[in-house]
């Protein structure tokens, strides 16, 4: 409650607080009276007078509650809004006196009034007049008791008179209408001819007497009930609340800016900001910005009503009534705003923390939230009688982050990580649930920075509530809180808590998330979990199937009326004030109330404080729930976290599987057995890294040169090598580069992988139909949904965020998302050596020969030297030279040659010579110096050293 203190300035007091405290904390003692009352030091806020709106003075002074008892209000004239209070003593209505009135009509000393509620005119100069029932007669100078509704009209003033202890009585029955004079008289005279006609008639006079008396009854009767005086005509201020708006005041600035406060304070709302003063922070309400103008000329057109001080008129719709002008000062104007706040009128706090509600002891079985404080209390959930799921929804700024803060904080805070576990999706970039995320209750934090998570915590909460099912089952229990209620050895799981803000940005993570979490609510209540959503705009949004198991909304400030229709059924949530945040209607099956939000702040505020001063927030509630329970309790996560790049795999794997559906993580093994490894994906997404992985994880692998020779004689070497794999990076290249050498590369390489386990690296249209041959797809994240699907990806797994090292392995079981790991650079097996002379060959050799391209030093005896027309066997022949044995030139091979050296060998040439090549030995552009060598049936491609010397 909000209070002033005399030289210090408003004060925002706990109810409850003695005085004495109060003045200390504030360093004011000598502020003990309390308008006419000293107050003990003892006397506690929230006991009259000491309410809201109080003003504590060092001196008596103009009491600023409201009366209890019977007075005098003055409702119209140049200083309306004054009370006198029937006291003990006579009191005198006048200029003069503690009491006087700014109205120059007024005698200074007009009338009198008594303690009995007797008034009675001095002798004022312009009389008095009591106005009853619509009857007017002056007041004299006999004292002349007053009824509740009684008008006085005293000089240019209208005072009502006001007896609480009548007006608390039976109600007024409603005014009736005085009966027409007309049908009376023609009824009784009806009635009179009647019973003449059969006086006469008859002789028997006393039938006529009653003949009579029928209709004279009815007739007095019917009189007897027009005397009920009608209820009294609203007089100046009175008339106010209920003038439509916007309103125009037309006169003077000082009179219509009097005027204005008269309306506002009709309205029981501060006037719009360009009008406002400081009186009118004692209101709980604010006018709209052009609710009300003030004129000295023509009213606006968008006016409804024009109140016209100058003329005495109010016009509504442009119907002209006349109007006995209120005019209400500044000094009170604040005694009227304050009463108002006395009444409650100031409504809600601004600021309330956590640690400021009072609490419903914890007891087993029950989930209970306290969230913020209402009119009538503090507010309260119970998640079992109010849920089990909760909708949260309100605009930017609302407060909708620091309310889910103080509900998971304040559970946690209440109970024990072995009774609750939460969850966390904050689809804020974890700035809004973050704080909750070391709770030791916590059981994973789902952020939209990773859009792929989604999945993961979906399929993880269908693992809990799995698991909880098949627990229930085993224990032949139908409900979580049967199984709790059965007590035993054996501890029910905890209840779940499972928090989404923002849950309207799942759709857009996940198309199915949204279905799904239907699908899981509806178990909800069963299994021990309460879901609560949050969003900003819940239009749309929150389906028929999500709606039908939400049984608490909570609405903070809307963005529109119609969002707030769609939450409530009517647009209240909308006219939240702005400036309030944390503002929130709490809307259950049966009870709907108007609360501020809690802080969650673990540190009750001074219980005397300056108003707007929040002083020192102290530990945030997740800091104290935190350091209250034992880590050592924390439950296990409902999802692992996602795999991250770096993660060293165990010797023998090629990265991580993530099984969300399993709750586990483990090793990505390739097993040749099944059949080959196809690594597919686009440039830069991990293919290399991934076959780099397959080496380590494989030693004795053989990796395919480039070199389109020796990757041909590496083909046809394979086979008898004995290598674990055979490893193929960048296909589509080496494919294209293998058709002139070895014509059908593709196919030969699928026939090869019957025989020899093969890992191939490549982008996705190298080859698809190896997509249902390999044993063991890798898609490296980055390809179109498309070419995804075409690789056998799930659409539960399309669309992962591109980054090296990522994506989905596919096997004839299932698919998962992956990791590659890091791999420590391992040598391959080498089976053909690129045939280069090094710079320190020895001198007696002439090049290097065969598949280790050895150093080659032709022995005794005589080579023949192949040359085809148009061939120039020259450089050959320098570089034989070396060889210092005899050398004869041809164009055809000599079968009793013991060494042939046939120069330029392209494969056309050696088909020409009848020489059968084996794949890799002679190639279509061989560079200069080579030459293939016969010697008896093996035939060896060699390169000659082009420095050599005859």
């Amino acid at each position: 409650m909000d209070i002033t203190i005399e030289g210090v300035g408003d004060v925002e007091l706990e109810p409850g607080t003695t005085l004495g405290e109060t003045l200390r904390l504030m360093r004011a003692p000598a502020a003990v009276w309390c308008g006419g009352a000293r107050l003990d030091a003892s006397h506690r806020a929230g006991v009259p007078p000491l309410v809201a709106g109080a003003l504590l003075s060092t001196r008596p002074g103009r009491a600023s509650v409201p009366p209890t008892g019977p007075h005098l209000r003055v409702v119209a004239g140049p200083d309306a809004g004054g009370v006198v209070e029937a006291v003990r003593d006579a009191v005198v209505v006048g200029r003069d006196g503690p009491l006087g009135l700014d109205d120059p009509r007024l005698s200074r000393r007009h009338l009198a009034l008594d303690a009995a509620g007797r008034a009675r005119d001095l002798g004022s100069r312009n009389g008095t007049m009591l106005v009853r029932g619509g009857r007017r007669r002056r007041l004299g100078r006999l004292r002349r008791r007053l009824r509740h509704g009684d008008l006085l009209l005293a000089g240019g003033s209208a005072l009502r008179w006001t007896d609480p202890g009548a007006a608390s009585e039976e109600p007024r029955p409603p005014t009736r209408h005085a009966p027409r004079l007309g049908p009376m008289l023609a009824g009784l005279a009806g009635g009179a001819a009647g019973g003449l006609a059969l006086g006469v008639a008859t002789g028997r006079w006393e039938l006529a007497a009653v003949a009579l008396a029928a209709p004279l009854a009815f007739a007095v009767a019917a009189a007897a009930r027009a005397r009920v005086p009608p209820e009294p005509v609203p007089v100046g201020s009175e008339r106010l609340a209920d003038l439509p708006l916007p309103v125009a005041v037309r006169g003077d600035a000082v009179s219509a800016q009097a005027a204005a406060r008269a309306l506002a304070l009709g309205h029981a709302a501060a006037l719009p900001a360009p009008l406002d003063e400081p009186w009118t922070r004692w209101l709980a309400r604010r006018l709209d910005e052009r609710a009300v103008t003030l004129t000295a000329g023509a009213a606006p057109s968008e006016a409804r009503t024009v109140l016209d001080v100058g003329d005495g008129t109010v016009a509504v719709d442009g119907r002209v009534e006349p109007w006995q002008p209120s005019l209400v000062s500044a000094a009170t104007a604040e005694t009227l705003a304050r009463a108002h706040a006395s009444r409650g009128h100031v409504g809600l706090p601004r600021e309330v923390r956590w640690a400021e509600l009072s609490r419903p002891e914890p007891s087993p079985g029950r989930l209970l939230a306290t969230l913020g404080r209402g009119d009538d209390g503090d507010v309260t959930l119970d998640l079992d009688a109010d849920g089990p799921h909760l909708l949260v929804a309100g605009t930017t700024g609302a407060g909708k982050s620091a309310l889910l803060e103080t509900l998971v904080t304040g559970l946690a805070h209440d109970h024990a990580p072995t009774r609750l576990a939460i969850a966390l999706i904050d689809l804020k970039g974890g700035a809004g649930l973050g704080a909750c995320a070391a709770l030791p209750h916590s059981r994973g934090l789902l952020t939209d920075l990773e859009p792929s998570a989604a999945r993961r915590a979906l399929l993880g909460l269908a693992h809990e509530l799995r698991a909880r099912k098949e627990l229930l089952a085993s224990a032949g229990s139908t409900s979580w809180t049967d199984l709790g209620s059965r007590g035993g050895d054996d501890e029910p799981p905890p209840r779940l808590l499972v928090v989404i803000d923002e849950f309207q940005e799942l759709g857009g993570m996940d198309p199915g998330f949204l279905p799904e979490l239907a699908r899981l609510a509806a178990q909800g209540r069963s299994l021990g979990m309460h879901l609560v959503l949050a969003t900003q705009r819940p239009a749309g949004v929150v389906t028929p199937d999500i709606r039908a198991n939400v049984a608490t909304v909570i609405a903070l400030r809307t963005a529109s009326a119609a969002e707030s229709q769609d939450l409530l059924g009517d647009a209240s949530a909308a006219a939240l004030p702005a400036d309030a945040p944390g503002r929130a209607i709490v809307a259950t099956g049966t009870v709907r109330r108007t609360m501020q939000a809690a802080l969650p702040l673990a540190q009750r505020r001074a219980p005397a404080r300056k108003r707007g001063a929040s002083g020192s927030p102290g530990p945030s509630l997740a800091s104290a729930a935190a350091a209250r329970w034992d880590p050592a309790d924390r439950p296990s996560a409902l999802w692992l976290p996602a795999l991250r790049p770096g993660a060293v795999p165990p010797p023998g794997a090629l990265g991580w599987c993530d099984l969300p559906t399993e709750r586990a993580q483990e090793p990505l093994v390739w097993d040749p057995r099944a059949g080959a490894l196809a690594i597919v994906g686009p440039r830069g997404s991990g293919r290399s890294t991934a076959l780099d992985a397959v080496a380590a994880a494989l030693p004795g692998c053989v990796r395919l040169p480039t070199d389109a020779r020796e990757a041909a004689r590496t083909l046809a070497l394979v086979r008898r090598s004995g290598a674990a794999a055979l490893l193929v990076d960048d296909v589509e290249r080496v494919c294209a580069a293998l058709d002139p050498l070895l014509r059908g590369a593709s196919e030969a390489l699928e026939a090869l992988a019957r025989d020899v386990p093969v890992a191939l690296a490549g982008g996705p249209a190298w080859g698809a139909r190896w997509a249902s041959r390999a044993g063991l797809r890798i898609v490296m994240s980055g390809l179109d949904r498309v070419e995804q699907t075409l690789w056998g990806v799930p659409s539960a797994l399309l669309g992962l965020s591109p980054e090296p090292g990522r994506g989905v392995a596919v096997t004839s079981s299932g698919a998962a998302e992956c990791r590659i790991g890091p791999a420590t650079p391992t040598p391959c097996r080498v089976l053909v050596r690129p045939l280069v002379c090094p710079p320190d060959l020895d001198a007696p050799a002439v090049g290097v020969i065969g598949d280790d391209a050895a150093p080659w030093r032709p022995g005794p005896g005589s080579l023949l030297v192949v040359a085809a027309p148009g061939t120039d066997p020259a450089p050959a022949l320098h570089a034989l030279a070396r060889a210092r044995t005899e050398v004869t030139v041809s164009a055809r091979v000599d079968p009793a040659a013991a060494t042939v050296v046939i120069v330029d060998p392209t494969p056309a040439r050696l088909r020409e010579l009848g020489v059968d090549a084996p794949p890799g030995v002679a190639e279509p552009l061989p560079p200069v110096g080579r030459v293939a060598v016969l010697h008896g049936r093996e035939l060896s491609a060699a390169q000659l050293r082009l420095d050599a010397k005859a």
